[in-house]
């Protein structure tokens, strides 16, 4: 079975979700913890850049690319997992703390696969 990916005219705008992040900024004024999550919404940029490499023509070398760029940062979500579940026991980890870290992981995720997708298409 094999997996289709996102035609460029779905992603081609994708990346003003980007946008959305900057709402993470309400918590200092409300104090609601819930509203750290926004701030994930900051990797979203990443699909400027894979919006214009997906507008090229779509060969071997590009899924080759994304498939290489995947596996590397495939990593990031379980690291940031595992520092959520071993750090949350201690007292001083606040759920604050556990949230940002969360929407940090995220965001490094789509920006990370972004850059290393780039990378390896210029390289």
């Amino acid at each position: 079975m094999k997996i289709k990916s996102a035609s460029p005219k779905s992603i081609k705008y994708a990346w003003l979700f980007g946008f959305f992040g900057f709402q993470g900024f309400t918590y200092f004024k409300t104090g609601n913890p819930l509203s750290l999550f926004w701030f994930s919404f900051f990797g979203f940029f990443a699909y400027y850049f894979i919006a214009k490499m997906a507008d090229e023509m779509q060969d071997e070398r590009y899924f080759e690319n994304s498939k290489n760029a995947k596996l590397k940062t495939a990593a990031i979500p379980l690291v940031t997992l595992f520092i959520i579940g071993f750090c949350s026991g201690f007292p001083f980890v606040t759920k604050e703390l556990i949230i940002l870290t969360c929407a940090f992981g995220w965001a490094v995720t789509l920006i990370s696969y972004a850059f290393l997708f780039w990378y390896y298409d210029k390289h």
